[in-house]
């Protein structure tokens, strides 16, 4: 009898810790303030088909990424879909890989090989690529990135 008893207060103290966990994680809420950004990614003047952007905020902030669908367009997600980026200065970077473009073999097979870029290796980095973007609640959307 007295193993039932220590085993069922133990069951008793287990189910109490994960339901209090349980409240207090859903009751959590990200403090990080954000503002939407969606645009278009233009490369030599026609939409870039296929890749994603990706800003880094000033201070290293979290990453704001977005998949670029076939008429150029994106939308920025930093901890959930389509929230958007901290504002503030932001460096960009885009990168244009044949594995990222949707209905190839490379992206069927999943390749390790992401294959060729479709637009030059500078864009393909945070420090090489000179865009910058000025995130803030009043900005002029779609944002247009023109690649040369």
């Amino acid at each position: 009898m007295r193993i039932i008893a220590i085993r069922q207060t133990q069951l008793r103290t287990s189910v109490g810790f994960l339901v209090l966990m349980t409240a207090l994680l859903s009751g959590c809420k990200s403090e990080l303030e954000l503002v939407p950004v969606h645009g278009k990614v233009l490369f030599r003047d026609k939409p870039l088909e296929y890749g994603s952007v990706m800003f880094q905020p000033a201070g290293n902030g979290p990453l704001a990424r977005g998949t670029i669908e076939p008429d150029g367009t994106f939308v920025l997600s930093t901890e959930s879909p389509e929230d958007g980026v901290r504002p503030g200065p932001s460096r960009v970077r885009i990168t244009s890989f044949e594995a990222q473009a949707t209905g190839t073999a490379a992206h069927k097979e999943r390749e390790m090989s992401l294959g060729r870029s479709a637009i030059p290796k500078k864009y393909q980095s945070f420090g090489t690529s000179g865009i910058k973007v000025d995130v803030s609640a009043d900005m002029q959307l779609p944002l247009v990135l023109e690649l040369e």
